[in-house]
């Protein structure tokens, strides 16, 4: 058992084995791509021979391998088997999307050429990017690792959707960003699985009717008043914010979303399996996502998709709890239990034909059955409490038997029967596989 739980910690110290960027200057990276390439070489194919390179370690380490031997029966491969393979794979796809790679002498002579060519240049540029594991001797000076993208991520700026004020009154007035600089929130931004603790939230404002745009809601002021505000949730919202310092993008949100359904978890499984699966391998982090965190995010997109396939906006009171949206979301789109896109559906997959009494009957005494089942186990009492107990069970199978004969005339009458839509076990929701993401506003009651 101890063993077992040091697993995580394990993975994760071999996860964190990594290199940093190639840092070399501009000047020599420039120099080696004109001198090389064709002068036809677009940014992004140079990007694609950069990347090819820094993405694959291994390759690297194999390659280098075999220009180094390290015993007598070995023979130095200037250009190895691996850089070919690599060669080949990049001027396929470069070749699929009409960019040239290499200058026209390159090209010349048969296919094979090209490819002998590109890999001369390609072990060359891993040598400039110092992707090379052995020093000018021979000697080695360690496997390559994995190359880190820490030092070139980006900036990441949660900004608004919208560009121009949309309220009718100021026709299409620009946005003015309203943060002094330093109240600019530098928050954490989830991107998928990826985690950014260096991302900043801008908010803009429209100067002329005072509307407040952020990149997951907007927020009016009542018409009633000058100092309050309504929060408009916006459906297609490319980021949500979940935390005081926590954005997450819709991809987050919909894993959460689809996790809890396909899997049946709660908010705290999730919370756990996604801690253990990403935060814990995330290099130099020791935040970690809170259940509270989750559970926001399920409601928060839940709104989103709602809002965005009935085509209706959730406004609220600004500054409201989270418990308070949950109530205000299922009031708004509950429809008194009414889910709009199940209404009046009815399939074999769905909808069953309700049954009094179940196929299979186990001679146990479940919670759930509130003493109207006759098949049940009845508990053993004595002095009053057996007399009792003894009257409410005759009352009981009495009821349940009255019930049965009812279910049997309705049948050798062909009476149409009603279809069952929905089925409560233990306080559980189970809707309609149509209705499967709309049913948190069920599980919210």
């Amino acid at each position: 058992m101890t063993l077992l739980g040091l697993l995580p910690k394990t993975q994760a110290m071999a996860i964190s084995a990594e290199q940093s960027f190639p840092d070399i200057s501009f000047i020599t990276f420039a120099w080696f791509i004109e001198h090389n390439f064709s002068s036809k070489i677009t940014l992004t194919t140079v990007l694609l021979l950069l990347f090819s390179l820094t993405e694959n370690p291994e390759l690297l380490n194999l390659h280098a391998r075999q220009q180094n031997p390290s015993s007598s029966k070995e023979k130095t491969t200037a250009l190895s088997g691996w850089i070919k393979s690599l060669s080949r794979l990049l001027k396929q796809t470069c070749d699929k999307q009409q960019k040239r790679i290499l200058k026209a002498v390159d090209l010349q002579g048969i296919d094979d050429n090209a490819i002998t060519n590109l890999s001369i240049k390609l072990d060359l540029f891993a040598k400039v990017l110092n992707l090379y594991p052995y020093d000018k001797k021979g000697c080695s000076t360690g496997k390559l690792v994995t190359v880190s993208n820490k030092n070139i991520e980006p900036i990441y700026c949660v900004c608004p959707d919208t560009y121009e004020c949309e309220t009718e009154s100021c026709s299409s007035k620009s946005l003015a960003q309203s943060a002094a600089t330093r109240d600019i929130s530098q928050v954490t931004l989830i991107k998928g699985s990826n985690i950014y603790e260096t991302a900043f939230v801008l908010t803009g404002k429209c100067t002329t009717c005072k509307t407040i745009y952020k990149a997951d809601h907007e927020q009016a002021i009542r018409e009633e008043s000058d100092r309050a505000f309504n929060t408009v949730y916006i459906n297609s919202a490319k980021y949500i914010k979940v935390g005081r310092v926590l954005w997450v993008d819709r991809i987050f949100s919909q894993a959460v979303l689809q996790g809890m359904y396909s899997f049946h978890a709660s908010a705290a499984a999730y919370t756990d399996y996604w801690n253990q699966s990403f935060w814990n391998s995330h290099i130099g982090s020791s935040k970690k996502l809170s259940r509270r965190q989750v559970w926001n995010t399920f409601v928060q997109e839940s709104i989103r998709l709602i809002g965005g396939d009935t085509n209706r906006t959730l406004v609220l009171p600004a500054d409201m709890g989270l418990n308070e949206v949950t109530k205000e979301a299922y009031t708004f789109f509950g429809d008194n239990g009414i889910i709009r896109l199940a209404n009046e559906h009815a399939c074999s997959e769905c909808t069953h034909t309700y049954k009094q009494r179940a196929d299979l009957i186990i001679n146990v005494d479940p919670a759930a059955v509130v003493g109207r089942d006759e098949n049940r186990t009845v508990p053993q009492l004595v002095g009053n409490d057996a007399a009792m107990s003894a009257n409410d069970t005759v009352e009981a199978i009495q009821f349940s038997r009255n019930i049965t004969e009812a279910a049997s005339n309705v049948d050798s009458m062909n009476v149409e029967k009603a279809l069952v839509t929905m089925v409560v076990m233990d306080g559980v929701v189970i809707g309609p596989t149509v209705c499967l993401s709309y049913s948190f506003i069920l599980l919210c009651i």
